[in-house]
């Protein structure tokens, strides 16, 4: 078994993944599910990723540039917190309790984070597959 308790052997020395995994939510922002855990808290997988955001800091500073993903939808959900989304160039609000989804292919962006805020970002599945739209001047 790993570190971080998700890896285990066989009697060949073969990886696999354990067939559970358990843990309470941490009180900092991590990385849930995905390929590359940053922590314990976290469980290995390539086909679902799952950041969570326990923050009371703005994350985005300026706003993120507008992207999409070639093949994964992805999804917010806010359990706390506010966060202002741009969708094909039209602005949405998403507060507590509330969620929304970005099938691939379309352009989005989280422009503003209204903390404290605690959220779910989910992709499946997880690969990187992020394209950035090119800015015209009026939008730099």
């Amino acid at each position: 078994m790993s570190d971080n308790g998700v890896w285990q052997f066989n009697l060949h020395g073969e990886n696999q993944l354990k067939p559970f995994h358990h843990h309470k939510l941490p009180n900092h922002s991590t990385l849930l599910s995905g390929p590359a855990p940053r922590d314990d808290v976290g469980f290995v997988s390539t086909q679902l990723q799952i950041w969570y955001n326990n923050t009371d800091k703005n994350w985005v500073g300026r706003g993120e540039v507008p992207h999409k993903h070639l093949q994964c939808d992805e999804c917010f959900i806010v359990l706390s917190g506010t966060l202002i989304v741009d969708v094909e160039g039209e602005r949405f609000s998403v507060g507590p309790r509330e969620f929304c989804c970005f099938p691939a292919g379309v352009y989005h962006a989280v422009l503003e984070v209204i903390p404290p805020v605690e959220t779910l970002m989910i992709r499946a599945p997880s690969v990187a597959d992020k394209v950035y739209k090119e800015l015209t001047e009026n939008e730099r």
